[in-house]
């Protein structure tokens, strides 16, 4: 097998693993918060729903939209969340990084993490 073919199927093997992965960069909300107050969209909402201890279902407010997690993507934030690993910035935001694939309004998430961290819950 020539050079030029091995180039070209691994170029193709690395094309398929990652067809249908995004990364979406925007702010962790809590998402029975946000469905309570979504009427209130003039606001941060973002910041008003931020994530407690407490909170369960996630959702990401990102490009002016706010997407669901899935439930694996609920289980990576609230370990993210728990272990440290997401915390609010200066101004109340908690940004983050999900690295999955949308079907409607909801993120099946791959993996989590705080924006310009390298460590990543998958």
């Amino acid at each position: 097998m020539g050079t030029l073919t091995k180039l070209g199927m691994g170029l193709c093997f690395t094309a398929a693993l990652s067809f249908g992965v995004t990364f979406y960069h925007g702010q962790l909300m809590d998402a029975a918060c946000y469905n309570q107050n979504r009427a209130n969209t003039g606001e941060k909402i973002w910041v008003q729903c931020a994530p407690t201890t407490s909170t369960t279902s996630f959702a990401i407010h990102t490009e002016g939209k706010v997407r669901m997690l899935d439930d694996a993507g609920n289980n990576k934030a609230e370990v993210a969340f728990q272990q440290g690993d997401l915390k609010r910035d200066r101004n109340g935001d908690m940004p983050v990084v999900i690295d999955g694939s949308r079907t409607g309004n909801t993120i099946k998430v791959e993996g989590i993490s705080a924006r310009g961290s390298n460590i990543t819950v998958h």
